[in-house]
């Protein structure tokens, strides 16, 4: 009874931290999609680009924490993307020509997987 009570509450704290997660990356999704269409908004891209980086930095501590119990080719895949997304935002501090494209159709991939 107690194992089966357990289960359900790891179960419901792991679908809240899934929903959460999305609801996150959806925003960011949001915030990417305005600074396309206002593009001489630099302060709006500025921060985009600091919200995602603070999103991606902390989905790659907690990959790589011990209490992660994903599964390690799925970590490893997901920290992959993760610096891939750090480094092109990184670029994008630094060249105004390049997009936010890459990011978000991940980032929309990403959330397509957690539906």
């Amino acid at each position: 009874m107690f194992n089966h009570a357990y289960s359900d509450t790891v179960e419901d704290a792991q679908d809240e931290a899934r929903e959460s997660e999305k609801e996150v990356i959806e925003r960011s999704i949001v915030q990417m999609n305005m600074c396309d269409s206002s593009p001489t908004d630099f302060s709006a891209r500025v921060q985009t680009i600091s919200d995602t980086t603070r999103i991606w930095n902390y989905f790659l501590n907690d990959l790589a924490s011990p209490e992660n119990e994903n599964a390690d080719e799925f970590k490893a895949a997901l920290i992959s993307i993760g610096i891939f997304i750090l480094k092109h935002l990184d670029k994008m501090r630094r060249d105004e020509s390049i997009q936010f494209r890459p990011v978000r159709e991940i980032s929309e991939a990403i959330v397509g997987g957690i539906n």
